[in-house]
């Protein structure tokens, strides 16, 4: 199978059909961002291998160029001077540097065919990439609230809530209670405060009367 295959197979298939059926979505959302990541470095590996042999052939082309031209300086040059085995020498590795100049031209235009789709299969996976980390995060939140009620649902159930709710009525009423024998016990306190005032006035007037006929009687 070629470097893609994979990933190709992947991404032609139904993420969201895929994802309901296995047992933990989520682990099989992360495995798949993990392969495909490797599958992105692969990838890019292999486009810098291309890039490298596109410059590499770039300068095979361009030097053989440069012999193609020496080689018709020196055909020139033999003519002039009447040296035709010369001439025939430098024309013959012309026309052998051309064939091997074409010849690289076109596996030239191979690697650049090639780098253009590897490229281009880059783009796919790394936006195959993005969609899935954003159905990831996606899944995670969707995990993470149903973990939460689920824990919440176990911890504090329809029952318990309604039993909360009544043992907070009672202690809220116990409490009323105890307000209230406070605040009778401080209104009799208070009462009982005034009477006592009220009886010393009552012996205080009675001891000032006894006083007053003692001195009347004198």
């Amino acid at each position: 199978m070629g470097i893609f295959g994979r990933m190709k197979d992947m991404a032609a298939a139904d993420t969201h059909h895929l994802l309901d059926r296995m047992e933990d979505p989520v682990s099989m959302a992360k495995y798949y961002i993990r392969q495909l990541e490797d599958q992105i470095d692969h990838a890019r590996l292999a486009l810098r291998n291309q890039l490298a042999a596109e410059q590499h052939y770039d300068l095979l082309v361009a030097q053989t160029g440069q012999v193609i031209e020496k080689r018709i300086r020196q055909a020139g040059l033999a003519v002039g001077r009447d040296q035709d085995d010369i001439a025939k020498l430098a024309i013959q590795e012309k026309l052998h540097h051309e064939k091997l100049q074409q010849t690289y031209l076109e596996q030239r235009e191979v690697i650049r065919k090639q780098t253009a789709a590897l490229q281009e299969e880059i783009g796919r996976l790394v936006e195959l990439h993005k969609d899935l980390s954003n159905k990831l995060t996606f899944l995670l939140a969707r995990k993470n609230a149903m973990t939460a009620l689920r824990a919440t649902s176990a911890a504090v159930t329809a029952g318990d809530t309604g039993r909360i709710v009544r043992g907070f009525d009672r202690m809220e009423q116990k409490v009323m209670r105890l307000e209230a024998e406070v605040s009778a016990t401080r209104a009799v306190d208070q009462a009982g405060f005034r009477l006592a005032d009220w009886s010393e006035q009552d012996e205080v007037q009675a001891e000032l009367a006894k006083l007053k006929a003692a001195k009347q009687s004198l």
